[in-house]
């Protein structure tokens, strides 16, 4: 039998598709008029006719928050986040207390003057000082000063010094290479002294070309607003009226002391660290000439 030519097989494809198409067609139309109608529901409109309403705003109740009262420690008890206290150990009494932040209180005022200034800190010098020399070569004396009253006074080995608790062991003048700072180094003669310490048979070398330095330090104090200072050392305290004050420690670079002020109208121990004042705010260097190499 020929082949069905390209025309011929389309066609029946075609006719063949239209005849599924209507088949499914028709089973989908008999399934839909066969199927159980459901119940259309109802709605009721009301006859009256519309009225607009307002709703009422809700009423929202408001509480006011009572003013902070003062702290148990009165109003300067003021502390914030970034500011903490300082807490302090009193090893004599064995507890611990707690100095509130700076900071001003509500009403702007600054915290409670101190009542005692910083003038200036310096090294402490030795309490004799060998300042020169006389007489000529084999026969020197010495020029010494007492630091405390002042007194200068010819000296040789053996010379007792009894206001001091010294005696002046040996004195010699030699000639030394002085080193001089931007220029040649020069040789010049120098008298220099051992001193003895009566109570503690300590030895001491001081010579004329350097003022010689204990190697302590001491601070020069006032009340505010006072011109009139006083020397004080570390560990030292005192008292003006009925406030104590004690000195915890002194540093000279930069020159500050750590003083504690106690007062029965304390109800702690206040704690601060002291600067010098405007007007001596330069601490007193140690005078003298060069050091001297030996």
């Amino acid at each position: 039998m020929a082949a069905l030519s390209k025309e011929k097989v389309n066609l029946i494809a075609a006719a063949t598709l239209f005849v599924a198409s209507a088949t499914v067609c028709g089973v989908l139309a008999w399934r839909h008029v066969t199927a159980p109608q459901s119940s259309v529901t109802v709605v009721d409109l009301p006859t009256t006719p519309y009225a607009a309403t307002v709703t009422e705003a809700e009423v929202i109740k408001t509480d006011v928050w009572n003013p902070p009262v003062a702290q148990s420690r009165g109003r300067d008890w003021i502390y914030d986040t970034f500011s903490p206290p300082e807490i302090l150990y009193n090893s004599r009494t064995k507890h611990f207390t707690v100095k509130p932040p700076a900071a001003l209180s509500d009403d702007g005022a600054v915290e409670e003057a101190f009542g005692l200034e910083l003038a200036s800190v310096r090294p402490e010098p030795f309490r004799l000082q060998l300042i020169g020399y006389v007489g000529t070569e084999g026969n020197e004396r010495g020029t010494f000063e007492n630091i405390v009253n002042g007194e200068v006074f010819l000296g040789g080995a053996g010379r007792r010094v009894p206001k001091l608790g010294l005696t002046i062991k040996s004195l010699t003048v030699r000639s030394v290479e002085v080193k001089i700072p931007g220029s040649m180094s020069t040789r010049q003669r120098v008298a220099s002294a051992v001193v003895v310490d009566d109570k503690t048979g300590k030895e001491v070398t001081i010579t004329h070309r350097e003022r010689h330095f204990t190697g302590e330090l001491s601070a020069f104090v006032a009340q505010t607003g006072e011109a009139a200072t006083r020397e004080v050392r570390a560990g030292e305290s005192f008292t003006i009226g009925d406030v104590t004050y004690r000195i915890n420690s002194i540093k000279l670079s930069p020159p500050s002391i750590e003083v504690t002020r106690e007062s029965p109208a304390l109800a702690q121990p206040d704690r601060r660290t002291l600067t010098p004042r405007e007007s001596d705010d330069t601490p007193a260097a140690p005078d003298g000439p060069p050091p001297v190499t030996q």
